[in-house]
């Protein structure tokens, strides 16, 4: 039987717009996350976390929590103070009724400004401009971020004396068996992992925390347990996109750009060797990607370089990684060097862009969103493209920030070339996330660190974009194509992010530096 795939004139599913065949299940909750699962014996679990990141215990005094009805076991575990009972809502009742004395973690004496001054501090120096060259600079700060799935975390487990069983979501179900037979003193073949549906992940159940936990519970507590983390555990205390400063500089001359310059600094994730079994370690490249890494612009001599700032703080891979604060930094400055030039931002691109598709995607996305057309005051357009995976993007935005406190993106059309399109409704539905994303970090959601504590603990202050924050109007086209199939779940995250950052700055009059914006 021939290996060789069918030409296309012979698909009858590749290229065809499907629903979701379980779409309907979602929707009117038919559909099974791991917290909808009843697993012989297990009983609902919550820990009670410390007020701080890295906190420990001091003492605890659960007396009174285990007098209460339905609590069946109240003990210590590497995250806090676990207790299993009836009920989530027994368990929440005994988990407030603890009284634990905490040390401070490590960073009580650290808030944002202390962050942002190292992280800035730790920007390593761009090196001399060429000669006889005018310069365009500019400094971003991009706050931490959550991940913030609808889903908050649950894992069901019931470890024995040789063997062990967990059920819950995960991206990376066989690192997690190797690390929860290691944390219960197993061997992997003796711990059997369910992959269940997940109801959101972004990078989010890359690490397994959650599942660790609970068989650290099931292990101690002798029976099966279902370990829920609140949406305010996973806000305070789960893993966020670092924080990170970027200082780029470009230098032009005779109306182009001769070399460009971009160094950051991130957050990187620090436990000195005491990291619970339950922190996995997050690994960032050695230097950001850079502007002609892949061949996006002709900018002549590109160079860069990063630094880090190690804290003790939970960080993991977010949707799009680096890409979505790197590509949005750069993608503000060429509009900037677009107008130190005169020129058209739009034009400009089209005029330092190497790759045929992604002029092709920056023409469609500025053609079909009517690029350059007439905006009331207070109201402004922006562009950005992206080129990943295999794949490339280009989106324009509109905003309206009559009321620059409180702007409001009217209008996303994003443009895609990811080669052969398997699905085109599922591919328009990855670009409307990255949409909504883009929007979220850029205008409204991030996390603040207050002497060592996120202060947010929920969808009430980390401010993710609401119905009534969405575009009014979103389109995505789909650039037709023969080529081999790309990437797309991460991709228009950075164009996303950089076209609402410009619209804003067109709208206000403004050179955005610190995002989100209304932070």
């Amino acid at each position: 039987m021939s290996a060789k795939p069918k030409p296309a004139s012979r698909h009858k599913v590749i290229g065809r717009p499907t629903n979701r065949v379980d779409a309907r299940d979602v929707v009117t909750g038919r559909a099974k996350y791991t917290g909808d699962l009843s697993v012989a014996g297990a009983k609902p679990t919550v820990l009670a976390r410390p007020p701080t990141l890295g906190g420990r215990i001091v003492s605890v005094d659960d007396r009174a929590a285990r007098a209460l009805p339905g609590v069946h076991a109240v003990g210590r575990v590497p995250g806090g103070v676990a207790v299993v009972a009836d009920t989530f809502h027994h368990a929440f009742q005994a988990r407030d009724a603890l009284k634990i004395k905490w040390a401070a973690g490590p960073l009580a004496a650290l808030s944002d400004a202390g962050i942002r001054a190292r992280l800035r501090s730790a920007v390593p120096h761009l090196g001399i401009p060429p000669r006889e060259t005018a310069q365009v600079e500019g400094e971003f700060e991009f706050a931490f971020v959550s991940h913030a799935p609808m889903e908050v975390l649950t894992a069901i487990a019931d470890v024995r004396a040789h063997r062990a069983e967990i059920w819950f979501s995960s991206q990376t179900p066989m690192e997690a068996r190797a690390d929860i037979a290691a944390s219960v003193g197993l061997p992997a073949s003796a711990v059997k992992v369910h992959v269940i549906r997940g109801g959101g992940s972004f990078g989010r159940r890359l690490n397994y925390d959650a599942a660790i936990e609970a068989a650290l519970v099931s292990k101690a507590a002798h029976r099966p347990v279902k370990l829920m983390w609140s949406r305010g555990d996973d806000t305070r205390h789960g893993r966020m996109r670092p924080a990170d400063h970027h200082r780029i500089r470009a230098s032009h001359a005779v109306g182009r750009v001769v070399a460009f310059a971009h160094a950051t600094a991130s957050v990187n994730e620090s436990y000195g060797g005491q990291a619970a079994a339950s922190r996995a370690a997050f690994r960032r490249p050695v230097a950001a990607p850079l502007p002609s890494e892949s061949g996006l612009y002709d900018f002549g001599r590109v160079s860069g370089d990063s630094g880090g700032v190690e804290l003790a703080i939970p960080l993991g891979a977010w949707r799009s990684v680096d890409s979505g604060t790197v590509r949005t930094a750069q993608e503000i400055m060429v509009d900037e060097v677009a107008r130190s030039l005169g020129r058209d931002p739009v034009a400009f691109r089209r005029t330092t862009l190497r790759s045929k598709a992604v002029k092709a995607v920056l023409d469609k996305a500025a053609a079909a969103g009517g690029w350059g057309r007439t905006m009331p005051a207070g109201h402004g357009q922006g562009v950005a493209v992206h080129e990943e995976y295999g794949s490339c993007v280009a989106c324009l935005a509109e905003i309206d920030a009559t009321d620059p406190k409180k702007p409001r993106v009217t209008k996303v059309v994003m443009a895609a070339d990811v080669g052969t399109v398997v699905n085109p409704l599922g591919l328009e539905a990855q670009l409307m996330g990255t949409a909504i994303d883009g929007i979220s970090t850029v205008l409204q959601a991030g996390l603040h660190i207050d002497r060592g504590a996120v202060r947010e603990g929920s969808f009430a202050d980390f401010r993710w974009a609401r119905q009534r924050h969405a575009p009014l109007h979103f389109e995505a086209h789909i650039m037709p194509s023969k080529g081999e199939p790309g990437g797309a779940g991460e991709l228009g995250v950075p164009a996303a992010s950089g076209a609402v950052a410009n619209a804003y700055a067109q709208a206000t009059g403004t050179s955005p530096r610190r995002f989100p914006l209304t932070f």
